[in-house]
């Protein structure tokens, strides 16, 4: 299969940053599960003013930096020092390198490094096989710490942090984006911007955004496991049964099992960032066996706000005809219409991710059934 190919330039800007998590996944690519080896290849320098020994070491620093905070990814960074490799764009091998160009391809003069990737497409997630990182010979970089000696004052020694540079490009190699150049633009403190600041080491967008990438849980939204959700959708079957005397005649291709798992996972990824079809394009993925797919972003602590019914209303509906026609899945009649399980199972979900346990969610939502009027959240 063709590999395709991605690139991601760091230029020079300063950048004054706010806090927010809003990271930016690069072209959803990532790599599977095990070491990315780097070749490094950056090779001698002079005295550095952070005393590393060389351009290797200085960079290395960076890819430790990484992998401190990528517990749980399934990924990590493995050097090799004094690799005599020759780069090659899309040989399989990722080299770390400076050059006059990138493999022929003359670079801006503003630019400091780019991250060259290349990628098998799959559905769901690309999958990664290779990402040159190349400096720009042009550029006067040192090592060092602190804020950034790069300007046009005379208290600047005029001199680029590679160390910096690099762990914003091995967060391009990982698979991140520029977060101030998604659409729509996000404001964040991150060394994932596309401008070099006074930022010298990885903020905690950076590192969310690489944990969600490679599917690590990295927020509080409590969503309550999901033998609670099915035991609740059982229970409201018995209560449309029972209380409201509806008959078992309401035909549908995804079995109460289903219906427990993939609606709160819908659910997760709406509340996490997502377009409601791109959430139910995730979902479809995960149910056709392609794995759990990141969520766009990460929602503050607070009140959790839920989308219109009418929106899980049709994601149910197209859930069933991907179940119906793709997974061949027989019809079977049961108590609650599609349109009952759209409200009452979001609301037993709105109840729990905002404070309440089990029973206090399903209490408040057979009270709303019942004509009681709806309960406040408890958190």
């Amino acid at each position: 299969m063709k590999a395709i190919v991605f690139s991601a330039v760091l230029v020079i800007l300063a950048l004054v940053a706010h806090t927010l998590m809003a990271f930016n996944l690069e072209n959803d690519r990532r790599w599977p599960d095990g070491e990315i080896l780097m070749e490094m290849q950056l090779g001698a320098s002079g005295s550095l003013i952070d005393g590393s020994p060389d351009w290797d070491e200085c960079a290395i620093g960076a890819l430790i930096e990484w992998n401190e905070n990528l517990g749980g990814a399934g990924v990590s960074f493995n050097a090799i020092r004094d690799s005599t490799r020759t780069p090659v764009g899309n040989d399989g091998f990722s080299n770390v390198f400076f050059a006059d160009d990138v493999f022929g391809t003359p670079f801006d003069e503003t630019v400091l490094a780019i991250a060259a990737a290349w990628a098998i497409p799959q559905d769901g997630i690309n999958e990664t096989t290779e990402t040159d990182v190349v400096f720009n010979n042009a550029q006067a970089f040192n090592c060092y710490r602190g804020d950034s000696r790069l300007g046009p004052t005379p208290e600047s020694s005029n001199t680029t942090d590679l160390r910096r540079v690099a762990l914003h490009e091995f967060g391009h190699v990982l698979g991140l984006g520029h977060p101030d150049e998604a659409t729509p633009p996000q404001t964040v403190d991150a060394i994932m911007n596309a401008f070099i600041s006074n930022r010298d080491s990885l903020a905690l967008d950076d590192i969310q955004g690489a944990l969600t990438l490679y599917s690590v849980p990295v927020i509080g939204i409590p969503f309550p496991p999901r033998d609670q959700v099915l035991d609740f959708f059982l229970s409201l079957e018995n209560e449309y049964r029972d209380t409201l005397g509806r008959q078992q005649n309401n035909s549908g291709n995804v079995n109460a099992e289903g219906s427990a798992v993939w609606f709160p996972e819908w659910l997760r990824y709406v509340l996490n960032g997502c377009s409601e079809t791109e959430a139910a394009t995730r979902v479809l993925l995960q149910v056709a066996g392609q794995g759990i797919q990141p969520v766009c972003g990460v929602v503050d602590s607070g009140v959790i706000d839920f989308p219109p019914r009418n929106l899980s209303l049709d994601f149910l509906n197209t859930l069933d005809a991907f179940y119906r026609d793709d997974l061949n899945e027989t019809a079977q009649d049961t108590y609650t219409d599609t349109e009952g399980k759209a409200v009452w199972l979001q609301e037993y979900l709105r109840y729990r991710v905002n404070g309440c346990n089990n029973q206090e969610a399903t209490d408040r939502v057979f009270q709303q059934i019942r004509g009681g009027g709806i309960a406040p959240i408890c958190a």
